[in-house]
């Protein structure tokens, strides 16, 4: 059993890692569809060891990104951390927490892009909202019925 965790986790960070990487034009800034945000729609199918593999991708890809310049500062780096509670209810409540998850997201780039570039704070919010709308509902929701289907 944790040979399967094990496997769960590696397979969602390397995943999630690799997703920012090739798509990294789209993933950073005030427009941004970060693609690989619709992998955590899968904590609800996968839990735990999925919840940390993501972590762990979104943290390599934001130090990526902060190491590049392209990252919102060093706060940024924080994004993993402040995200965990909204990942944990995905993993407790299924899929009705994404929305969650995207609100949580959309506020805190959305706080990040005010403070660092002056983009003002509801446009921000509602232009990191959208994006994740069509990560993580649009395209995450069904990859996780999917699968769950599959299993």
């Amino acid at each position: 059993m944790k040979s399967k965790n094990l496997a769960l986790g590696i397979v969602s960070t390397s995943l999630y890692a690799v997703l920012g990487f090739v798509l990294q034009a789209i993933a950073f800034g005030p427009i941004q569809i970060r693609v690989a945000d619709a992998l955590y729609p899968l904590i609800a199918v996968f839990g735990t060891p999925w919840l940390i593999g993501t972590f762990l991708g979104q943290l390599i890809f934001n130090g990526y990104g902060f190491a590049t310049g392209i990252a919102l500062g060093p706060l940024d780096l924080l994004s993993p951390f402040v995200f965990l509670p909204a990942k944990y209810l995905i993993k407790r409540l299924g899929l009705k927490a994404v929305p969650f998850h995207v609100l949580c997201v959309a506020l805190w780039v959305g706080y990040l892009l005010n403070s660092l570039f002056g983009v003002p704070f509801l446009l921000a919010v509602a232009l990191v909202g959208a994006g994740e709308f069509i990560a993580e509902i649009v395209l995450g929701i069904p990859l996780a019925v999917a699968v769950r289907k599959r299993l």
